[in-house]
């Protein structure tokens, strides 16, 4: 028995280490709007990692998705020049996976772009 918790505790610990190894602490972001932003931009970063290559999106990722995505179009409208298309491409490219989860007709593709646009804000804000 406690070699198959063993074995358990392993995997999962496995399992989430891919989702958050990459992923800067928040005040490695630089002070200011990319400061402000890092929550928001670190969540849609861990929910691009669980899109999957279905169709269907689980509800519970595109909840995340939605409000992370709407926080940080906020802050992006008013974002420094040096910032702002990094941002309004994370919160586009997350639009339209958005949009298409919706409908469940989610393409492994949009996610891939999205998860482009996401490391393209860390180059700029960490």
């Amino acid at each position: 028995m406690r070699i198959v918790v063993a074995v358990c505790a392993l995997a999962l610990t496995a399992a989430c280490a891919g989702t958050s190894k990459d992923a800067p602490a928040p005040t490695a972001f630089t002070d200011g709007t990319c400061r402000a932003a890092a929550a928001d931009v670190l969540a849609l970063g861990r929910a691009s990692s669980e899109l999957g290559k279905g169709r269907a999106v689980p509800p519970d990722v595109r909840a995340r998705l939605r409000d992370a995505q709407a926080d940080l179009d906020q802050l992006a409208v008013a974002s420094e020049p040096s910032y702002k298309k990094a941002f309004v491409a994370l919160v586009q490219s997350t639009g339209i996976v958005r949009i298409r989860a919706d409908g469940n007709e989610y393409d492994a593709a949009l996610g891939r772009q999205m998860r482009r646009d996401y490391e393209a804000v860390l180059a700029v804000c960490t």
